[in-house]
């Protein structure tokens, strides 16, 4: 089905709900003077129909109620946030930015900085060796409520200076008495993959009186299998002036003198990227309310993933493999636009295949106990945590025969918006006797973690009427084991001395061609074998290189590759932390109240990795390999100020001064190095275990208006300033001592702690139903947002000399939402807006001038609801409906196109049910 097709059904789904909404006033379902109630308000989690009203009016009391600036989102009913994951949902959240991949939203920023901070059910939760989880592994069917936390209080978890997404799973005491069965069903249509990915949620509940108190019990299961195809031309890394002395890869020869310092990238592709991911959920709990004082919660889950992904690339590599002529430099006189690589024995031209299977699991556990007395409160909590994640893939590089020359066009007009156009020459793609197998490569990483954590809170309650209403006090001691396993091997099949060719190779019989996909570019086709097959061949490909590969038939000779030790590291991590805050309130001609405290975090433990260095006569020329380990302990002081001046009942302001802390990953911090002792001068390719956290100190406004039902309007400043970012990087100069080479200078190449960074911007947002028209028009709503970044620095240290030297990575400059609403209890639509500016994507450090960009991307998005019959409602949606697609550039100034990746439609039908 053709993006015409697929908007021609939408446009027909769309018009039968509508015939099937009622066609009388819809001013006769919800009387215009009738508020919502205060259980309708705030009660958000009943399984009832709330429907887009509800939802943001619950989502605007707990706002203007808590005591840090945050944002929330409620779900409008079971599995039913407004998008289908949390990255998509809290996208439109006010400062919140997200990029999108593989069909999904992914890589979260807040008020510009990312590395965000994930908890469930505010406990800290992470995955693998990461300080994280994947928020789009988490399915909107379990979820109850999304908190975006900009600023902190010193109770909460410690972890990130960007803020916290906190995710809150559904309880049984939250339904309504008596048993409770719901779920849904839903099929999601994309129009690139023409494919359809199923939805399925349950939740069964209950909740009873007993003869020791109140009960409930509640199983909440999720299925979903997320199918995505996506197409893209892009080049890749403009590297180090050709000619230069860290450049050896062109043969300056080729070039005239006037044009050996020029700018080319890497290399050039046409790609495809398709997969599914499968991820299974549940989640279950038990809650006794043994009186008004005594209650307890045990609640155990399970996430997981199960991904096939299937990359292929046809590519030539633009620097190498030859001689080059033909080079045409931009208006600067520096930048390669087009080119054309020569060789007589064969241009570094192919096809790179990669079929990668990932997978994820994280099983979590948490026991509560809440006692409340009088003046006296009580909270304890315990628990314990286990995930793994890991991938294996293979990997397939053919090379043409008879391929001498070709060319690249790296910002052709015959791709709209501009992007690289290749010229294969002579060779015949559709021939795959043209095709030879120049290397196998298989991979295989992953993860192992384990974590208990254990706190206690008291608060004593101190005055009703005076300054200091209430004390809070608390410790939390968590431990963590995490692991790190890797490992690679090549293997280069020749027969003859011969490269294999690809219909002799295993699988070789079921090679195919593939080719992207993209309106107006005519893209060649090519042959490659299906990574499935690769998969399913394992075991004859690896009998295959032993028999023609001599050099690597000792490495094919187990199942899997072996370790890299580089890249091996356990490690073990504790933190100990304890905090007291004071809850006060006061009045100077306005009253003021908030909550004052401080945060002492201990952090320490080990790492143990390895390092090595090439061998000599005496080891056999094998690497000399020892074990290498590192220890730290570190400190933390994070004091905070939150204060609420209440102007009128509706009118309020928000101040907070805040400090929070991010740690390095463990990958990062492994005391790994590898010295390189063949090169001149010596270089070391080395982790960092010296590397200091990041520390963070904000500054925050917000005035905040509410007003009739859901209605809010605010505006709100903040000024954060951190310290210890991250940059790769390699340094000349470096005394090797630490590296077992004394009294020797030489490069060493590792993760560094960078400057300060600075983030000072601005948010807008407001949203109302229209209450106050008459008849039919007052279930309409809208609500809008509006986020400026007037800066985003990070102090690398390289000088000034070139726009976006010290750009933020993942930061736009302009972010807005508008959404248009209208809603009934038996009809309900939304048409959502989305609006991100242009972003620097990564800083490549060899040029950080090329550094590539991300350009400014729109998305727009619609919903309808209806509700035929009281426990049924019917759902027709449809995403990126203006077809917006990512396009990518090298440096802020637009020095090169670095591509086109395209992004589907989709349109998706469901049903949810409840009883």
């Amino acid at each position: 089905m053709n993006t015409r097709t697929l908007l021609r059904a939408t446009t027909g789904l769309t018009a039968v709900l509508v015939g099937i909404a009622p066609t009388h006033s819809f001013a006769q379902t919800v009387p215009t003077e009738a508020p919502i109630s205060d259980e309708a308000a705030v009660d958000e989690s009943d399984v009832v129909v709330v429907g887009v009203r509800g939802s943001l009016t619950a989502a605007a009391e707990r706002k203007r109620n808590a005591a840090q600036i945050k944002d929330v989102i409620v779900s409008e009913d079971v599995g039913k946030l407004p998008d289908n994951n949390v990255t998509e949902a809290i996208s439109r959240v006010t400062g919140v930015q997200i990029d999108r991949e593989r069909g999904q939203g992914q890589n979260v920023t807040i008020r510009g900085q990312g590395g965000v901070q994930t908890t469930v059910n505010g406990n800290n939760t992470n995955l693998g060796d990461g300080r994280s989880i994947n928020l789009a592994d988490i399915p909107a069917e379990l979820l109850k409520s999304v908190e975006v936390y900009k600023t902190r209080t010193a109770d909460q978890v410690e972890g990130s200076i960007a803020g916290t997404v906190n995710v809150e799973l559904r309880r049984p005491l939250d339904l309504k008495k008596g048993l409770t069965v719901a779920g849904s069903v839903r099929g999601v249509y994309e129009d690139i993959s023409e494919k359809i990915s199923p939805y399925a949620s349950l939740l069964v509940g209950d909740r009873f009186d007993t003869g020791i108190g109140e009960m409930g019990i509640l199983v909440n299961a999720s299925w979903t299998k997320t199918k995505y195809f996506e197409n893209y031309i892009e080049s890749e890394s403009p590297y180090l002036a050709v000619g230069s002395a860290t450049d050896p890869t062109t043969a300056l020869g080729s070039l005239p003198a006037a044009q050996r310092g020029a700018i080319i990238p890497y290399r050039a592709f046409y790609g495809l990227e398709r997969g599914e991911v499968t991820r299974p959920a549940i989640n279950g709990v038990l809650q006794w309310r043994a009186s008004d004082e005594l209650d307890f919660v045990l609640e155990g889950g399970y996430l997981g993933t199960r991904e096939k992904r299937d990359t292929s690339r046809l590519f030539i590599f633009a620097r190498e493999g030859g001689t080059i002529s033909n080079l045409v430099l931009g208006e600067d006189g520096r930048t390669a636009q087009s080119l054309t690589i020569n060789n007589p024995n064969g241009v570094n031209a192919g096809v790179d295949s990669i079929y990668n299977t990932l997978r994820s699991n994280l099983y979590t556990s948490n026991f509560e106990a809440h006692w409340r007395g009088e003046r006296a409160q009580i909270n304890a909590s315990v628990q314990y945590n286990k995930s793994d994640e890991g991938y294996y893939f293979v990997e397939q590089v053919l090379r043409f025969r008879n391929q001498t020359s070709a060319s690249i066009d790296f910002n052709s007009d015959q791709v709209p918006g501009g992007a690289p156009f290749i010229s294969f020459g002579s060779t015949d793609l559709s021939n795959i006797g043209n095709y030879v197998v120049d290397r196998f490569q298989d991979n295989r990483g992953g993860s192992n973690n384990s974590e208990f954590a254990a706190q206690v809170d008291l608060t004593l309650k101190l005055s009703e009427a005076s300054l200091l209403r209430s004390l809070q006090t608390g410790f939390r001691f968590s431990t963590r084991d995490a692991e790190r396993y890797y490992g690679y091997r090549d293997g280069l099949p020749r027969i003859g001395g011969q490269r294999t060719p690809l219909s002799a190779f295993p699988g070789g019989s079921n090679a195919s061609l593939v080719s992207p996909q993209i309106d107006g570019v005519t893209t060649p086709a090519w042959y490659q074998i299906p990574g499935a097959t690769l998969l399913d061949n394992i075991g004859a490909i690896r009998t295959y290189i032993q028999q023609n590969d001599p050099g690597s038939a000792a490495r094919f000779a187990s199942e899997f590759p072996p370790s890299d030790q580089g890249q091996t590291f356990t490690t073990n991590e504790n933190n100990f932390a304890a905090y007291a805050q004071l809850n006060y309130s006061f009045n100077l001609g306005f009253p003021i109240d908030g909550v004052a405290g401080v945060r002492y975090v201990n952090t320490y433990g080990s790492v143990n990795s390895f390092d090595y260095r090439p061998g000599n006569a005496s080891t056999n020329n094998q690497d000399i390999v020892q074990e290498a380990t590192g220890r730290g302990n570190y400190v933390d002081i994070l004091p905070s100020i939150n204060a609420i001046v209440h102007f009128a009942p509706k009118l309020q302001l928000r101040v907070a001064y805040t400090k929070n802390v991010q740690r390095p990953g463990f990958y990062d911090l492994r005391p790994f190095a590898f010295v390189e002792t063949r090169a001149n001068p010596v270089i070391v390719f080395a982790g960092n275990p010296n590397l200091k956290a990041q520390k963070g100190a904000n500054w925050d406004a917000s005035l905040e208006y509410y007003f009739g039902r859901a209605g809010q309007v605010s505006l709100a400043g903040y000024i954060k300033s951190a310290d210890g970012y991250l940059y790769y990087s390699r340094i000349g100069g470096q005394a090797l001592d630490a590296y077992g080479l004394p009294g020797q200078t030489g490069f060493v190449e590792q993760l560094r702690n960078a400057g300060k960074g600075t983030f000072k911007g601005i948010e807008a947002s407001a949203q109302s139903f229209f209450d106050f028209l008459p008849g039919f028009w007052h279930n309409f709503g809208a609500s809008a947002n509006f986020s400026y970044l007037a800066t985003a620095r990070i102090e690398y240290p390289y000088p000034e000399d070139f726009p976006g030297a010290f750009d933020s990575p993942g930061t736009s400059k302009y972010t807005a939402n508008a959404a248009l609403y209208y809603d009934t209890p038996v009809f309900s639509a939304r048409v959502a807006y989305n609006y991100r500016s242009s972003y620097r994507l990564g800083v490549f450090t060899d040029n950080p001038a090329y550094s590539p960009y991300n350009g400014a991307t729109e998305r727009l998005d619609a919903a309808i609801n209806v509700t035929p019959v009281k426990f049924m409602t019917l759902s027709l949606e449809g995403t990126n409906l203006t077809g917006n697609n990512a396009r990518r550039y090298f440096g802020q100034d637009n020095l090169l196109p670095l591509g086109v990746r395209l992004q589907a439609r989709t349109a998706q039908l469901s049903a949810r049910f409840r009883f």
